[in-house]
């Protein structure tokens, strides 16, 4: 039987989603859990990776188990097997030819800021930089919305294609914070860190906001701003069904 999980976790204590040789990464906690809820040696399959200190709301990944569990336990079986900063939120049985990675129709990352300096309770999940001009962050960040060649706001993993498409960029703001959520097809490792990167240099006036579209008709890592750091990031939501 194939089982699509959701799970939520605070990335901060990890090297990452996938199983790590030399440190810890969440692929390994989670698929320990299920082996001492089943007793069944498996390896899970995730909508995609995430970076160490990215964190989660909704990740998913799908498992083969044999036999028949019930649902309405899993949930909180497995809970009860993990860490507190790592949460099952929903189990459902898939087709068993589901796949978690393969059949994503679209993605959802949002990257948090902090507009004030953080507390020693907020360090580990924002982003502060003094003395940002949001507005034209803002103004600049509809460039990355269509298709486009993202291979200057990435780091380029080899026969992975480059040309993506974003939907939307949609900016929520507080008295406090401001939050970038990327919505789009497909994302490159560390694609969303290095776009935000470049946000926060235009906000700085380090950079103008016509690099973006430079870098996007024609790519040159160089153009981008420095990555900006992993714990402002969340991935929100994976899509399985057609969006667009």
């Amino acid at each position: 039987m194939r089982y699509l999980m959701y799970c939520s976790y605070d990335g901060s204590n990890y090297y990452g989603f996938q199983s790590q040789k030399n440190a810890l990464g969440i692929q390994e906690v989670i698929q320990n859990a299920i082996k001492n809820m089943t007793q069944q040696q498996v390896i899970i399959h995730a909508a995609g990776r995430t970076d160490k200190g990215v964190h989660a709301y909704m990740q998913a990944f799908h498992v083969d188990l044999t036999g028949s569990f019930e649902l309405s336990k899993m949930k909180d079986a497995l809970n009860r097997r993990l860490p507190e900063d790592i949460r099952m939120m929903h189990v459902k049985i898939v087709k068993d030819t589901f796949h978690a990675r393969h059949d994503a129709k679209a993605k959802k990352y949002v990257y948090k800021l902090s507009k004030k300096p953080l507390t020693a309770f907020q360090s580990k999940y924002y982003t502060y930089v003094p003395n940002l001009d949001y507005d034209v962050m803002k103004l600049a960040s509809s460039a990355f919305v269509g298709t486009h060649d993202f291979l200057g706001f990435c780091q380029r993993v080899e026969d992975k294609p480059t040309i993506k498409t974003i939907y939307d960029v949609n900016i929520t703001e507080t008295s406090s914070t401001i939050n970038f959520e990327f919505f789009g097809n497909s994302f490159l490792k560390y694609m969303v860190r290095s776009m935000m990167g470049t946000l926060i240099e235009i906000g700085q006036h380090k950079k103008v906001s016509s690099v973006i579209k430079d870098n996007l008709n024609e790519p040159n890592r160089k153009l981008a701003g420095k990555t900006a750091p992993a714990k402002g990031l969340y991935l929100k939501k994976i899509y399985y069904k057609k969006v667009i």
